[in-house]
């Protein structure tokens, strides 16, 4: 009984004390709840209309977790999309690079596309030794101006042998310096410094 009394008097004591201090607070100067258009605004479509998030879709499907999903499904979805990406990039004009890293000796070769090549920046890593070579930079990234391993080995005064696949499978080497094109490359380039 001494309990129910002791709470009885609470907001007694609560009020009397709150009475004696002088702590004033403010009302607040916005309502706290959403004012309805006044009723000689025309209603419009807008207004009656309900949000798109609060109207429900109907499925014809059971709803499913996304824990319950097969996985099979899954996995055929990735191997679909790995044979496409397989496919593209089959299409794609590309180079085939063979080269011998100088660190670790190791020779490799590597699909490069025509578009990386010549216009962006490409890096190869060597199986050997995980040593990043650097074959073309045309964004710039290690370089002020846009070169190629063409133009790294011509400034250490070697070339590098081209290949070309024949129509009947046979693969023809030949040099830039015994080459018309490569020798005019290297004229040219020889007045461009002087």
């Amino acid at each position: 009984m001494a309990t129910t009394a002791a709470v009885r008097q609470l907001p007694r004591l609560s009020r009397s004390v709150l009475g004696q201090c002088s702590v004033h607070f403010p009302r607040a100067q916005r309502s706290f709840h959403v004012q309805r258009t006044p009723s000689w605004l025309p209603r419009t479509s807008i207004l009656t209309r309900p949000i798109r998030a609060q109207i429900r879709r109907e499925s014809t499907e059971p709803q499913r977790s996304l824990t319950d999903r097969d996985t099979d499904s899954a996995s055929s979805d990735a191997s679909k999309e790995a044979s496409e990406i397989a496919a593209r990039k089959a299409e794609e004009p590309a180079y085939e690079l063979t080269f011998t890293c100088r660190k670790c000796l190791h020779r490799s070769s590597h699909r490069v596309t025509k578009q990386a090549y010549h216009f962006g920046t490409t890096l190869i890593t060597c199986p050997g030794c995980k040593n990043r070579h650097l074959i073309s930079d045309h964004l710039k990234i290690f370089s002020d101006k846009g070169i190629t391993i063409e133009d790294i080995l011509r400034e250490k005064g070697q070339y590098l042998r081209k290949g070309r696949l024949g129509d009947d499978g046979d693969v023809e080497f030949y040099d830039e310096e015994n080459n018309e094109i490569g020798q005019k490359l290297a004229e040219e380039k020889k007045q461009s410094e002087s």
